[in-house]
């Protein structure tokens, strides 16, 4: 394990049946809690897939969405494509078995998501788009999706506004190819006015600072913007962080929750990637994302993280770490103070399998979460790739 994660408690849990369940100790600063996580049997969600995305709605429908590798013969469908097409697929027994889905006659390839669509009281979807493509500096233009039904079939898209007075495109990503956009990344969350508010990353004007491994990709910062009609126009309200010094990428890849109970109840709580081999960052507002405090680093190396709210105030986040990380897999850490400390660490992949290190994760009844990871067979380059998922019960013993 890397330097960053010398400090945390790390438990590995491997392939643990339901019956096999371990409590993870934490001295007093969780208060005297602890939680009793098991692992239940691996579950194939989509054979041939890679960055898994994923949707719980309101009636326990499950929504996965992965890439399958585009053969470079066929039409781009956007400027900025990063040589995947996606493929969705649907479970509505809580994961135990997944049905294909795809889009009608004259919707393209459908959606492509990198965030988690929200859901409204009347039960209805929007789902966004993983990019916005700017069409000149400080204006991009993105889509929307609807759906009625649970993402049985949706309508659009639609074109949606984003201004970000500083934002520009012509970048180059770390795939080597060029990006004329922001990214709408993990989170888009609906506050108690009705407006939305997404977590996004990209590049202003003043980021010109090289990457480390890859020289033409300037470093990265998020940041926040608003809607007040349901995502048709948004924004720019905040930078989150940035810091062309931190990491080896700066700032990219958040994932942005709100706290429901607690001490810090209504705090919004962000976790951010800043480079294949780094700890994760974290900051946090108390104004709507207004203002934010300064980002601080985490105990958890890793890409991606995702994260949620327990219904007992537990907070989750899942991450994986590359293969040129020490001790690459997959995993989920546990916050037991809101998002104070992240201390209870538990392995999902084995040692032995190669992953991307891309994860999602959801509670999909009380105690008990569904987990979805990559794993790829031999190399991280192997065309035998696979998505996988497993529930994961936590008990919460004070």
């Amino acid at each position: 394990m890397r330097r960053a994660l010398s400090a945390a408690i790390l438990t590995m849990i491997f392939l643990l049946p339901k019956e096999d369940i371990r409590s993870i100790e934490k001295p007093s600063e969780t208060q005297g809690s602890t939680v009793e996580v098991s692992l239940g049997p691996v579950i194939k969600v989509m054979e041939g897939g890679i960055f898994p995305y994923m949707f719980h709605s309101a009636n326990g429908t499950l929504v996965v969405q992965g890439t399958f590798e585009r053969s470079p013969s066929s039409e781009k469908p956007e400027p900025s494509e990063f040589g995947g097409i996606p493929h969705t697929v649907r479970s509505m027994d809580r994961g135990q078995t997944w049905q294909v889905w795809s889009p009608q006659p004259g919707q393209g390839e459908g959606p492509t998501i990198n965030n988690s669509p929200v859901q409204f009281k009347d039960g209805s979807l929007l789902i966004f788009h993983w990019i916005a493509e700017f069409k000149r500096d400080g204006l991009a233009i993105g889509k929307r999706w609807k759906s009625t039904d649970d993402w049985r079939t949706v309508t659009g898209p639609e074109d949606t506004r984003v201004e970000v007075p500083d934002g520009v495109g012509g970048g180059i990503g770390d795939n080597g190819l060029p990006y004329s956009t922001m990214w709408f990344h993990r989170s888009i969350l609906e506050l108690s006015n009705g407006d939305l508010i997404a977590g996004c990353y990209g590049w202003f004007k003043e980021d010109k600072t090289p990457s480390e491994y890859e020289p033409r990709m300037n470093r990265f910062r998020c940041f926040l913007v608003r809607s007040k009609d349901r995502g048709l126009n948004w924004k720019y309200v905040s930078t989150i962080a940035v810091d062309p010094m931190v990491g080896q990428e700066g700032f990219n890849e958040s994932a942005l929750m709100r706290l429901s109970q607690g001490k810090h109840k209504g705090r919004l709580i962000c976790i951010m990637r800043v480079g294949r081999k780094n700890p994760l960052h974290q900051a946090h507002s108390d104004d709507d994302g207004n203002s934010w405090s300064a980002p601080r680093t985490l105990n958890l190396v890793g890409v991606d993280p995702d994260l949620i709210e327990m219904k007992n105030g537990v907070l989750v986040s899942s991450f994986g770490h590359k293969p040129d990380c020490n001790n690459d897999g997959n995993f989920l850490a546990f916050s037991l103070d809101q998002g104070d400390n992240w201390s209870q660490i538990v392995r999902l992949s084995s040692e032995s399998e190669i992953t991307g290190a891309y994860t999602t994760v959801r509670e999909i009844s009380p105690g008990t979460l569904f987990v979805v990871y990559e794993v790829r067979d031999g190399t991280y380059d192997s065309p035998s790739r696979r998505i996988l998922g497993r529930k994961v019960w936590v008990t919460l013993r004070k």
